[in-house]
């Protein structure tokens, strides 16, 4: 390989004022960090196989501590996969692992055997067995992710470096030649899902973009605010304007499906609520879904992400939604959207204040809906509750949820 080149950084002012959450706090998003430009220009690469059905190569990434860097991917898609040449395009997807994960193989086979050209990249500076590449960018550890704010130029910390390969990747994807370049998705999974949601938001190539369990406001998570709450006041406020999702989610302009767990252990109600909240109601759907494990596989499991990336790319029926709630005194209420007719429907509820998310006892009842008028409804819960969702399935075996209640 050509030595690495190394990108001229450059940065530009975008102001952008969030309102969120209750109490109507402010935030102001930092200037972009991320050459754009740059990004958007297709990454040497080298084929280290060339002929399997799974193809794996190295591509060249942003520079780290001053240092040449390559990351390792995975990339097939429907005629490699199936040892054909049909000379189709097909829509493209980006696969972002989350923490302790890698670039999954059998994942890009799965997207590939659904129709989709798919890459999924290494985010530890990790080849295929593990070890670590002769050029490797930052590990995924916690000094990389969150003490580095410290002392360290914000373009050695990890998230910079994890973005940057991700927009790479998906440049390099937008460059084949079976690739339809107008349809490209971004999905990824826990703190893949964090990524999403920054990469989402910045790279306006991508069409739809899915983030499972990620979100933003770190500072409110009942895991990641320990991370945050062992640096120093004005280097934790630093992390927050250069790397929390909430500082770029407000600038998306393209349609999120968040999904997430009831009782996720690392993304809780407050946070994720407030999170989804800065994407357009128009273009944000929601899917809590109960008692949901917090895994890779449980995402590769979900059937949703690809029949949301489905719609945009093939004009299939969307995903259920559900609409705003009205939650009133004896009847708590919302509209939901569906091409085909629902299966079941319930409302879940939980006062439990004290536990952590993970442990938070819920409650559900049975919901009634009407096809009529598109409305599905239940009694208000007679206890009371501090915490509330509807959720629903459809005879296509998709889900959707609706915002979280507060109150």
């Amino acid at each position: 390989m050509k030595a690495l080149f190394c990108p001229i950084l450059f940065v530009w002012s975008i102001l952008v004022v969030l309102t969120v959450g209750a109490k109507g706090q402010d935030k102001v998003s930092p200037s972009l960090l991320w050459d754009m430009e740059e990004l958007r220009e297709v990454p040497l690469f080298t084929n280290l196989d060339s002929t399997s059905s799974i193809r794996s190569m190295l591509f060249r990434s942003v520079s780290y501590e001053g240092k040449n860097t390559e990351v390792f991917a995975y990339y097939s898609d429907p005629d490699i996969v199936r040892g054909v040449k049909s000379h189709r395009k097909y829509p493209a997807v980006v696969l972002v692992h989350g923490g302790g994960g890698k670039a999954y193989r059998e994942w890009v086979e799965q997207w590939a055997a659904e129709g989709y050209a798919a890459i999924a990249m290494d985010l530890s500076g990790n080849g295929p067995d593990g070890s670590k590449l002769p050029n490797p960018g930052p590990d995924q550890v916690d000094f990389n992710k969150f003490d580095k704010i410290a002392g360290h130029s914000l373009h050695d910390v990890w998230q910079y470096h994890a973005v940057a390969s991700v927009i790479l990747a998906h440049s390099w994807l937008l460059n084949q030649p079976n690739v339809d370049s107008k349809n490209s998705f971004i999905t990824g999974i826990s703190w893949g899902g964090y990524l999403t949601c920054i990469a989402a938001s910045i790279d306006q190539r991508f069409k739809a973009a899915v983030p499972v369990y990620g979100c933003g406001f770190y500072a409110q998570s009942g895991v990641f605010k320990n991370d945050l709450n062992r640096l120093k006041t004005e280097d934790k406020a630093k992390w927050i304007k250069y790397f929390d999702p909430s500082s770029y989610l407000q600038q998306a302009k393209i349609p999120f499906l968040f999904i997430n767990g009831s009782t996720d252990r690392h993304f809780n109600v407050i946070p994720y609520h407030q999170t989804y909240s800065l994407v357009a109601d128009d273009k944000r759907f929601v899917n809590i879904v109960p008692d949901m494990k917090h895994s890779h596989s449980a995402g590769w499991l979900l059937h949703e992400p690809r029949a949301f990336f489905d719609h945009y790319a093939h004009g299939y029926g969307q995903v259920p939604r559900l609409g705003s709630v009205e939650d009133g005194d004896s009847q708590i209420s919302a509209l939901y959207d569906s091409p085909v007719s629902l299966y079941s429907a319930e409302f879940f509820y939980s006062s439990d204040t004290s536990s952590t998310n993970q442990h938070r006892v819920w409650s559900s009842v049975r919901a009634k809906y009407d096809p009529m008028s598109r409305k599905i409804f239940c009694p208000t819960p007679h206890e009371g509750f501090k915490y509330g969702f509807f959720f629903m399935r459809d005879h296509r075996n998709l889900s959707a949820s609706s915002v979280f209640i507060l109150r």
